[in-house]
């Protein structure tokens, strides 16, 4: 799905329920699969006698079905441009699966968003048209042990495929490939986002900058909401509750014997792909508010290396992050006052969870051990999201797996000149080397030059999110509308011919 948020907003979306059975059927979406899905969202459309139209009438056909719907809500332009009226409600569906739905849906497993508008004289309405995208769908299927994508787009209910589709469609990602290749297919446009084939929230961690919060709720300027909106408004539950059934979901997927099965046929550099290049980003932030103006800003441990490798509290005085952010010119796009930064500071893309727990299920499942996995972890490590150097390697993964992957890779390896690792360095070695790198990046804290260099390529790595091949696909794909300097001269950001800026990498906190 597009989406053009300031700090990479952040989308999940399914769906579902089911009604009293129907004397017929008479809202099959386009394109549904044979055999027919198994989930909810099929299900409770075949109950109808004829199909809603618009998130209105859907919400109305599920809570006559005795669903319980959590909404929350996420302004795409960011926390403080209300204006627009570009907020999209997320729906968490759950039932006890006692009449009249008759089946019961665990939280987690049906979501489904819808957009808001803005009219002339100001009202903030759900989003209606014949035309355009209007509901976003993804639902499990236990059947296939999938997610299903579905739309309503167009004044047509569709089915978009399934997370199997996704691999298909993102086979080519980071992969050798022909000049006329492009990275992804064109399968369906959730390809785009859903890279990983599950739900999605960019701000998987506190403190949610642009979702609703009951602590800090979304501003609505001079916007007056409909009925509608106000009923929704009124049940909105914290972005938190949303991050834990999407922090579960890739765990769902890797337990999937069907997802497993399929995931299994595929090469080895289509398996490793997390391990070695960004598949799907996070976002993370300082926890406290910009505008709170606190003493110090906390960077996000894992802006400066991976997770599994180490982390530190590593915090700056506000006045040094200011003035960085005064040298850079910083402005946020899109907010009508021209602010420096979005609601919470130091905005920065870092490895996604739903990456990290694919490595981790190829760990479990013996296709590779934690010292290989940590081994091509310490490569480029202090870029821990995009590094040309560490993605580079996956051209050289054997395509076929076994007892001497390894040694295959090593030899590829050196037939390259390229070593993955010193063979006397053992995770434990790589580990204390990332700790002593952030320790060293704690006592620069306190340097004005440090600081400056850190938002340089704070800066950078925001680019970095468009660039990639992840932002590629031309049906759609989330970006990152970063705040970004926006002065002339020789302060403007000085990119080498590999895309990196003077204060990036190792030497950062050198």
């Amino acid at each position: 799905m597009l989406m053009r948020n300031s700090i990479i907003a952040t989308t999940v979306f399914m769906l579902g329920l089911t009604c009293a059975p129907p004397s017929h059927a008479a809202c099959i979406p386009k394109g549904l699969a044979t055999p027919a899905p198994q989930d909810p969202v099929a299900r409770v459309l075949a109950a109808q006698n004829a199909c809603p139209k618009n998130a209105v009438e859907f919400v109305d056909v599920l809570k006559r079905s005795g669903a319980r719907l959590e909404p929350t809500m996420v302004n795409f332009v960011g926390f403080h441009n209300p204006d627009p009226g570009a907020f999209f409600i997320l729906e968490i569906v759950s039932s006890n699966g006692v009449p009249p739905s008759g089946i019961a849906i665990q939280r987690g497993e049906l979501l489904f968003g819808h957009f808001t508008a803005v009219t002339r004289d100001k009202r903030l309405v759900s989003f209606k048209s014949n035309e355009d995208l209007v509901i976003e769908l993804i639902a499990w299927d236990p059947g296939k042990g999938f997610y299903n994508f579905y739309e309503l787009s167009g004044g047509d209910w569709v089915y978009r495929g399934d997370s199997e589709d996704i691999l298909n469609d993102v086979q080519r990602l980071h992969r050798q490939r022909k000049a006329s290749e492009d990275p992804f297919g064109e399968t369906l446009r959730c390809s785009g986002c859903h890279i990983n084939g599950g739900l999605l929230q960019k701000e998987l961690a506190p403190p949610y900058n642009d979702w609703f919060t009951r602590e800090r709720p979304h501003p609505l300027g001079t916007l007056k909401p409909d009925s509608f909106v106000i009923g929704r408004l009124a049940d909105l539950v914290d972005a938190g509750e949303l991050s834990k059934l999407v922090a579960a979901s890739p765990r769902r997927l890797a337990d999937s014997p069907g997802y497993r099965k399929v995931l299994a046929a595929r090469s080895m550099p289509e398996r490793l792909r997390p391990l070695f290049c960004p598949m799907e980003v996070n976002i993370e932030s300082d926890p406290e508010p910009f505008d709170d103006h606190k003493s110090t800003a906390r960077i996000p441990s894992a802006f400066f290396v991976d997770p599994r490798l180490a982390a530190a509290e590593i915090s700056v005085r506000r006045q040094d992050y200011d003035a960085a952010l005064q040298k850079l010119h910083s402005r946020l796009p899109k907010t009508p006052d021209g602010r420096v930064d979005a609601d919470h500071g130091w905005l920065t893309p870092v490895k996604a969870h739903s990456d990290i727990v694919a490595v981790d299920s190829l760990i479990e499942q013996g296709v590779v051990s934690k010292e290989f996995a940590v081994a091509v972890l310490a490569v480029d490590f202090t870029n821990p999201v995009f590094s040309k150097a560490r993605c580079g390697l996956l051209k050289l993964v054997p395509e076929v797996g076994g007892s001497d992957f390894v040694a295959r890779f090593q030899e590829a390896l050196r037939g390259a000149s390229m070593p993955l690792s010193d063979p006397a360095r053992n995770a434990t070695a790589h580990e204390k080397q990332a700790h002593a790198f952030l320790a060293m990046c704690q006592q620069r804290a306190a340097d004005p030059g440090a600081v400056l260099d850190w938002y340089r390529l704070l800066a950078q790595r925001r680019i970095e999110v468009s660039a990639s091949e992840i932002s590629q696909n031309p049906n759609g794909h989330i970006l990152e509308d970063e705040p970004r300097d926006a002065g002339p001269g020789p302060d403007r950001l000085p990119f080498a011919a590999e895309g990196r800026c003077r204060g990036s990498g190792a030497h950062v906190c050198v």
